[in-house]
């Protein structure tokens, strides 16, 4: 009778733990997809819908025999005083005095309207809260001139980056500036290809994933989205007036 109760009480005991696993790894999926979220009204306002607007009357004020003012046109022809270029010397992420899991930035993708947090270091522990920074002596942070790498799980931060196509617009607010970026390249890689994380002497942006998006279990691909900066811009001066910009 004993040996039973003692079975039945273990039994009770594996249940209750199996119980509480599955509750901390849904709770921290939880964390993990609440760090990407629906842009709100004011957001679709302030990146998608104004530019679009901005682009009209661009476009109406130009004389007819022009061509017509695109987007992107309008990303690159921003005041020269906001150049694309970086410092002629770079500054490593190393060097950077974020505290390791801090959140330093907001990653914007206007075309699916979403926006995610964005935390200094790529530790497991990090990427379970959204998206990590990558902290390397090859990678910089967005005003370090040269190659920003941010990585994120595919079933809670990602999961919809496979909608992004080349010539999409990325934007990063980091600090008081908003870094504008336009995909150049999408593809699918080994999990240790070791030249996707190098030094890049142009300001770049990254964004690494698993792959598959639907895998079951540790995908051993990774899917690489890469973009190429445009324009930096004050964050309170997100869209500048069309009389700055020079036709």
């Amino acid at each position: 009778m004993k040996l039973i109760q003692l079975k039945r009480g273990l039994g009770i005991c594996l249940i209750l733990i199996g119980f509480l696993i599955s509750a901390s790894s849904l709770l921290q999926w939880q964390i993990g997809r609440s760090a990407a979220e629906d842009m709100t009204k004011e957001e679709i306002k302030k990146y998608v819908q104004e530019p679009e607007t901005l682009q009209k009357e661009i476009q109406q004020s130009k004389p007819s025999s022009q061509k017509p003012t695109s987007n992107l046109q309008i990303e690159k022809d921003l005041p020269k005083q906001q150049a694309i270029s970086g410092p002629e010397k770079q500054t490593p992420s190393t060097d950077v005095k974020h505290e390791k899991g801090k959140k330093v930035a907001l990653l914007v993708i206007p075309k699916i309207e979403q926006k995610y947090s964005v935390y200094w270091g790529t530790e497991n522990n990090i990427l379970k809260k959204g998206v990590g920074m990558f902290v390397s002596q090859w990678t910089t942070a967005p005003n370090g001139g040269g190659h920003t790498v941010v990585s994120g799980h595919r079933d809670t931060v990602f999961y919809r980056l496979d909608e992004m196509k080349e010539k999409d617009l990325l934007k990063l607010e980091y600090e008081d500036k908003v870094y504008t970026y336009q995909i150049t390249k999408i593809w699918v890689t080994d999990e240790n290809d070791k030249s996707v994380i190098v030094k890049k002497a142009t300001p770049t942006l990254t964004i690494t994933t698993c792959y598959p998006f639907n895998y079951v279990g540790n995908a051993t691909k990774r899917y690489i989205v890469q973009a190429d900066l445009l324009n930096q811009q004050n964050n309170n001066k997100m869209l500048q007036d069309k009389r700055r910009i020079e036709f």
